[in-house]
């Protein structure tokens, strides 16, 4: 067999490959399609209670953490921040819109060791628990200021707790 013929067979099979994960890729964006997280962030929020640089690691269905949601916003892996106000969240993921959660959305916050592609030392991310919509959801983030994640962890919590009393005292029992 020529050279030429093998070079162009490796060269299918490689389109082959990344027209398969094209496809899987399209067809998980298609099954949340019906997950449309708000990018209206309210004006007038104040100072935050607790903000910090992260890299945002995922989305995924309520624990079920190497299950990716392919949500607008929230569907790549990047740096990013979040900032916790009295009224909710905002996320902010490197090169899209930021994301609105409003605080009775937020359900509780844990820490974390593996979601999706990262896995970290014991309790190393942070698992926000929110509903989007009328689904239970999982956002993920490794907080880039180690010094700033008891305040973090501790802030969301305040709002989960002040929104769901009773779902936020349950959540943290399990824990």
């Amino acid at each position: 067999m020529p050279e030429w013929a093998s070079t162009i067979i490796v060269a299918l099979v490689l389109l082959l490959v990344l027209f398969g994960m094209w496809q899987g890729w399209r067809a998980m964006v298609r099954r949340a399609a019906h997950l449309t997280p708000s990018h209206d962030v309210p004006t007038g929020l104040g100072q935050p209670i607790a903000a910090t640089t992260t890299f945002y690691v995922a989305t995924t269905t309520h624990e079920k953490p190497l299950e990716r949601l392919a949500i607008a916003g929230l569907g790549f892996r990047a740096h990013g921040a979040v900032a916790v106000y009295d009224a909710g969240l905002v996320l902010t993921v490197t090169g899209t819109e930021d994301v609105w959660v409003p605080a009775s959305a937020v359900i509780a916050v844990h820490p974390a060791t593996v979601a999706i592609d990262k896995v970290v030392e014991k309790d190393g991310l942070l698992a926000l628990s929110w509903n989007l919509g009328d689904t239970l959801v999982d956002s993920y983030f490794r907080v880039t200021e180690p010094e700033k994640t008891g305040a973090l962890f501790d802030a969301i919590e305040s709002i989960a707790v002040s929104a769901h009393p009773a779902t936020s005292a349950n959540a943290e029992s399990e824990v």
